[in-house]
């Protein structure tokens, strides 16, 4: 910056700083003392009254002035009221009955695990509810409440209660085998009359094939059973331990 400019920039400073002395000896010297807030003019009847809006109480229009809209809905598609039925409300679609067998159930009070084994007729599909678990599919509305040592209640969503009971799979004996081409038939022995024993005969001491074999494959079957049921029983508790939060 040069001379001049500062001259120039000297003298401007100079003349605001005037300007603000001489404004403030004027209000020292009573400058500007006859203005100040008009009072409230209440006695004035030109004056308008704030707050009559509140006076007055909100009425409704009646209910005839929305028969346009209650008419054409707006969250239809179709625009166009919903069907009612005879008694008023909407037409919900009745519960689906309830149709599954209790195959086996899982009692544990140490660890307060209680669960059904169950087969769902409609969808012919395995599954394992504990207490408290929905049915799924269209049975869905059914709800485990309690697990018995031979049964399980369910209860719907109309607060319907149902008990199934356990089905125990006898198993039939099988058909003797019939013998192969060429092989001569056994003669069958006579008929004795009852309480009448023949002289050469054997104490039978061993069971006959058909019973020891009925025998065999139900005992099978039940040890698979229960192979599964503990399987099953394993994988929802190590489910429910994973999803308990750590402390």
């Amino acid at each position: 910056m040069n001379v001049q400019a500062a001259r120039v920039t000297t003298k401007v400073l100079a003349g605001v700083c005037g300007a603000l002395l001489l404004l403030v000896i004027a209000q020292y010297a009573g400058l500007g003392r006859g203005y100040r807030w008009a009072a409230d003019a209440e006695g004035d009847p030109g004056h308008p009254v704030v707050g009559t809006i509140d006076s007055k109480p909100v009425s409704l229009p009646p209910a005839t002035a929305f028969a346009a809209i209650d008419a054409r809905p707006l969250f239809n598609e179709d625009r166009k009221p919903t069907p009612l039925d005879a008694s008023g409300g909407e037409a919900a679609p009745p519960p689906s009955p309830l149709n599954v067998a209790l195959t086996g159930v899982i009692l544990d009070d140490r660890n307060h695990v209680r669960i059904a084994m169950l087969q769902d007729k409609t969808r012919n599909q395995a599954m394992a509810l504990k207490v408290g678990m929905p049915l799924e599919g269209d049975q869905a509305s059914w709800t485990l409440i309690e697990v018995r040592p031979r049964g399980a209640v369910f209860r719907s969503a109309a607060n319907e209660t149902t008990e199934v009971e356990l089905e125990i799979a006898v198993g039939s004996p099988t058909a003797p085998r019939p013998a192969k081409p060429g092989t001569p038939a056994k003669p069958a022995a006579p008929v004795q009359p009852p309480g009448r024993v023949p002289p050469n005969a054997q104490p039978n001491t061993q069971p006959a094939a058909t019973g020891a074999d009925a025998n065999a494959d139900l005992a099978r079957r039940i040890e698979e059973r229960r192979k599964q049921m503990r399987e099953d029983a394993e994988r929802l508790r190590t489910g429910e331990k994973t999803e308990q939060p750590k402390k």
